[in-house]
């Protein structure tokens, strides 16, 4: 890292960096769709070319400045360059970084990708308007952290159909597909499927809905209310029966929620510790190639 900032004296030499314009307060509304001086975030390509940089020299790797990259799947953005770092080190896998043009572009950000093919980690900034702006050293920092997980060997991801499960450290790691599908009752049983606020949709099992109402006690558009339908008229038990509807599925998926995540997280553990018949990226240290620690 002392490797790095002493670079990034240098390739980020005059950049600057700023804080986050709005500490205090909620962003403004017009500052949602505002991109705000586009060529500063020239700092992040700065500290990309540092980490080359000083893995370089250090002899970790060896930089290919203009490289012709494979992705697995490519940036959200088109790239104007592409850097990657192929380690010598026996096992490890390459680093990649793709980078917009920093001129006149509604997205300017970098994308950390690591393999071959490359797989995107992150994009940084993963949204660069002003309201969603905390500062050059968030960003920095968020950069930095995707790339080390790289090249310690820490990083790891796996996918087995529509599961997926990254590691980025011992602490951090996250995971998808793991869910329960719903299945459309539009396709199995006669009656009407309702969207979220019970408002009849009219396509049954083409949307993945929340509620079905049967086909003999549907409730009319006049009776219902947000998210909770009735056949009352009683105004008052209406208000009262909704409130309390909220007031128990929102515990109720809390508590869900906090118990399907436990149950994912053993499901992952176990993964982790014998990935049999899933698909693999992962990679040893860059730093076991030289002797270093």
């Amino acid at each position: 890292m002392a490797a790095v900032d002493a670079a990034f004296v240098e390739t980020g030499r005059g950049l600057s960096r700023w804080r986050d314009p709005h500490p205090n307060r909620m962003p403004l509304d017009e500052e949602y769709s505002r991109v705000t001086n586009p060529q500063r975030w020239k700092i992040l390509a700065a500290r990309s070319e540092a980490w080359f940089e000083a893995l370089g020299a250090a002899g970790l790797a060896e930089i290919e400045a203009e490289a012709e990259v494979a992705w697995q799947e490519p940036p959200r953005f088109p790239a104007a360059r592409t850097i990657r770092a192929v380690p010598l080190a026996p096992g490890a896998i390459p680093l990649v970084v793709a980078m917009t043009g920093f001129e006149g572009v509604e997205w300017p950000a970098v994308a950390i990708g690591a393999g071959n093919p490359a797989d995107v980690l992150e994009v940084v900034p993963d949204c660069a308007c002003d309201a969603c702006d905390s500062g050059s050293q968030d960003a920095l920092n968020v950069l930095d952290e995707y790339v080390i997980c790289v090249v310690t060997g820490t990083y790891r991801k796996l996918r087995r159909g529509r599961r997926e499960i990254t590691v980025y450290s011992k602490d951090r790691m996250s995971w998808s597909g793991f869910d329960k599908r719903r299945v459309s009752l539009g396709r199995f049983v006669r009656g009407r499927l309702t969207t979220s606020q019970g408002i009849p949709d009219g396509r049954p099992g083409r949307l993945r809905l929340r509620r079905f109402v049967g086909g003999r006690f549907t409730a009319s558009p006049t009776t219902i209310t947000d998210d909770y339908y009735t056949t009352t008229n009683d105004s008052t038990r209406q208000l009262k029966f909704r409130r309390l509807d909220t007031l128990r599925r929102a515990i109720t998926n809390k508590l869900r929620r906090g118990g399907n995540r436990r149950n994912e997280r053993k499901k992952t553990e176990k993964i982790l510790a014998r990935p049999k018949r899933w698909n693999q990226i992962h990679g040893s240290s860059w730093l076991s190639g030289n002797g270093q620690q």
